[in-house]
């Protein structure tokens, strides 16, 4: 008897998560603002900068935008009240570890790279990824929430 309750009690655990959705409008505000910032870089530095350094630019654009698509990812899937907090945190490590990370073995491995200054493009990309990418994850979080009090209300 006390086995049926505790199935019942999952099953309806289970049913009040909301369904797994993938959101696809975050991944593009992170493209277009990466974007929008790389171009301006390269039209303002178009006389300044040489192609080497446009290109570590490119490159340290590229591995911020990877990490905050990755880092976007976990807060999509883990959902709950307690997997929205854990899912940002995930998200975190992909955030920090795929731009920074990258950039460290460029600067370590390319001394090319390491005189394009790769280091500096990385961080001026990388502060811009993280305020738009937290932004992004704690409104993924947010409207989580709200979906899953509005259907307890009910």
């Amino acid at each position: 008897m006390s086995e049926d309750k505790s199935g019942e009690s999952s099953e309806a655990t289970a049913s009040e998560l909301p369904p797994v959705r993938f959101h696809w409008k975050p991944l593009v505000v992170i493209t277009v603002v990466l974007a929008t910032a790389y171009t301006a870089l390269a039209w303002y530095g178009n006389r300044g900068f040489t192609d080497l350094e446009l290109k570590a630019a490119g490159i340290a654009v590229f591995l911020c935008w990877l990490g905050s698509v990755l880092g976007l990812i976990p807060p999509m899937f883990l959902r709950g009240p307690e997997q929205g907090i854990v899912g940002v945190l995930a998200g975190m490590f992909f955030r920090m570890f795929v731009p920074l990370g990258g950039a460290f073995a460029f600067h370590r491995l390319d001394e090319q790279m390491r005189d394009a200054h790769i280091l500096y493009f990385m961080l001026g990309f990388f502060l811009l990824a993280l305020i738009v990418d937290t932004i992004l994850a704690v409104k993924l979080v947010k409207a989580q929430f709200s979906t899953q009090n509005t259907k307890t209300d009910n």
